[in-house]
């Protein structure tokens, strides 16, 4: 069943076009990556499908509704949350403060205990800490708080926006395996990263984006082997 659909989607920063005319869709179930250089549009899209740009043109849908115009708040309410690039973590709050934000126009308030204890399970780290505040964790441990935070909305796509931004190898190794389990647990996952065999390793399917353009598409087996990819994004000649 497909989930997410971008029709011929362009948005514009004032007379700058940063997104020509993209389709693509996300089945149910599906990790999905995007990858491309610095300034490809990458987190254009992102932004346009969480609802915080407005497309020039075309159309996005989710589970088969209309949702181009539709208020970001309002696509958290419908399953669509993003742990955003940079994190976007509240460092004047707790651990717990944070993942509470999380659960903002939530509906069903009482599934929210089930969602903490997933989130506990899934990040120990921020079991530990849930009365630390945001601002003096590390790297690593802000980003396990952007995804636990984007989890407790409940969502049915969740949105990553380079997780692996910054972060020490071994961090990016647990998140990378923490996304793998997300995802087996039953959440839908677009992923946006510049850790190019990180992401094609983990997609069922991907997308490279060339100056808001697709440019290659195919499963992510199929990208880590293709020669044009291998050259220009995993550093194999």
């Amino acid at each position: 069943m497909t989930l997410l659909e971008l029709k011929d989607v362009s948005v514009h920063y004032g007379r700058i076009r940063a997104i020509n005319k993209m389709s693509f869709a996300v089945n149910e179930g599906e990790i999905v990556s995007l990858i491309g250089a610095n300034g490809a549009g990458k987190t254009t899209t992102m932004k346009t499908i969480s609802g915080l740009l407005t497309p020039s043109h075309g159309s996005i849908s989710f589970a088969g509704q209309d949702i181009t115009k539709m208020k970001a708040h309002i696509r958290v309410v419908q399953g669509i949350s993003q742990a955003p690039e940079g994190r976007g973590i509240f460092p004047g709050m707790t651990v717990l403060e944070n993942l509470d934000m999380g659960t903002f126009g939530r509906r069903d308030k009482t599934g929210v205990p089930a969602d903490l204890e997933r989130v506990f399970d899934l990040f120990p780290r921020l079991k530990e800490r849930q009365k630390q505040y945001g601002g003096t964790m590390s790297g690593g441990e802000q980003q396990m708080l952007a995804i636990g935070r984007a989890l407790m909305s409940n969502p049915k796509l969740l949105l990553l926006d380079e997780p692996s931004m910054g972060l020490a190898p071994q961090f990016i190794r647990q998140i990378f395996k923490i996304i793998t389990e997300i995802n087996k647990q039953g959440t839908t996952i677009l992923l946006v990263e510049q850790n190019a065999n990180q992401a094609l390793a983990r997609a069922d399917r991907a997308f490279v984006l060339e100056t808001g353009e697709i440019t290659h598409s195919g499963t992510g087996k199929e990208l880590l082997v293709n020669p044009a990819i291998k050259e220009a994004y995993l550093g194999v000649g």
